[in-house]
């Protein structure tokens, strides 16, 4: 606990030794946790695309714990991409890849937030941001947010007053 430096440095050599893929695969999370955790964030990222190759192509036991991976692998990355240069041009291209749109639509609405603030912050994203927009507008019913509520008052309903509400 705290040594997470060794903590990388153990699960990377695993890695390297262990011929199961599930085990593997759980090491490699395990290198993304060390790694977020010393604020390593360029590492970081090069191991959370690694992880995303590898969810992106593996054969899961089943469609729905791929889901979830790509869910899981959403919620970590927002630590890497809050915390780097370039994060919020890499989370509006992460997350709003087809797979991964369908599994935040499906399982993981509260993640729309992230993509918004994204958006809203990212002015050379303003093509996609209009996709987007039609995605809040599909998910009112069943998200509702500060963040995504005041998107779709200025951009759906064109409710200014409401957006100032918000």
């Amino acid at each position: 606990c705290g040594n997470y430096s060794s903590a990388a440095d153990y699960l990377y050599q695993y890695r390297a030794l262990c011929t199961n893929s599930d085990r593997s695969l759980s090491g490699l999370w395990g290198k993304l946790a060390a790694e977020i955790l010393m604020q390593n964030w360029d590492i970081a990222l090069e191991e959370l695309n690694r992880l995303k190759e590898i969810i992106d192509s593996k054969n899961f036991s089943s469609p729905l714990n791929q889901v979830q991976n790509r869910i899981w692998l959403m919620h970590w990355s927002l630590f890497i991409f809050f915390n780097n240069d370039s994060g919020r041009t890499q989370i509006i291209d992460l997350f709003n890849q087809e797979k991964y749109l369908n599994a935040i639509q499906m399982n993981a609405p509260h993640l729309l937030r992230y993509l918004a603030t994204a958006f809203i912050v990212n002015k050379r994203r303003r093509p996609q941001f209009k996709d987007f927009i039609n995605v809040i507008q599909q998910e009112q019913h069943s998200f509702e947010d500060p963040i995504t509520e005041f998107l779709a008052c200025v951009y759906v309903k064109y409710d200014f007053d409401g957006a100032q509400e918000t």
